[in-house]
């Protein structure tokens, strides 16, 4: 029990040095840390690996670090978008896949940003009926114009109390 206890907090150990990344170090410069550590703690470095899944992990576990996401958030659109490359590209990933991801970013992008004109359109609807009897109508209509076909899905959402688009962004993966 012991001995196992030990392996548990040698293992959080781990796992708290390999996460554990300087936020005033360039975003380059994180990535590296965070990748000899992998390698020296994990035996794993997704640059030299044709595993996709430990190349995907690595990326994943990488971008959501604070210091990291810090970085993401201050940059311009275009800057960032060339990070996430470099990040991508220092992680082993093809051009081809680089690419792909790319275009993929640009798509969430223009989500968040309906989602966010969403968001602001329905505060305004709100303050502006309150509980009237034609906010559901009213707001059906709004997520009908932003959403389309997936305006039934954001109502259910929003029903249960989950608002996506309030959610904390994580630059790379949503």
């Amino acid at each position: 029990m012991q001995e196992a206890r030990a392996l548990g907090q040698e293992e959080e150990a781990k796992r708290r040095e390999l996460l554990d990344v300087d936020p005033t170090l360039p975003l380059e410069a994180q990535q590296a840390v965070f990748l000899d550590r992998l390698s020296t703690i994990a035996g794993v470095d997704p640059r030299k690996t044709e595993a996709q899944l430990v190349r995907s992990q690595a990326t994943e576990l990488f971008l959501r670090l604070e210091p990291v996401q810090a970085h993401l958030v201050g940059m311009s659109v275009e800057e960032r978008r060339a990070a996430l490359a470099d990040i991508r590209r220092r992680m082993g990933y093809s051009e081809e896949q680089i690419a792909r991801m790319a275009a993929e970013d640009v798509y969430k992008d223009a989500r968040w940003e309906k989602g966010h004109a969403y968001m602001k359109a329905r505060e305004a609807l709100l303050s502006r009926l309150g509980q009237a009897d034609s906010l559901d109508a009213e707001l059906g209509a709004l997520r009908e114009q932003y959403f389309g076909h997936e305006a039934s899905t954001l109502a259910r959402e929003e029903a249960a109390g989950f608002f996506r688009y309030q959610r904390r962004r994580i630059y790379g993966r949503n």
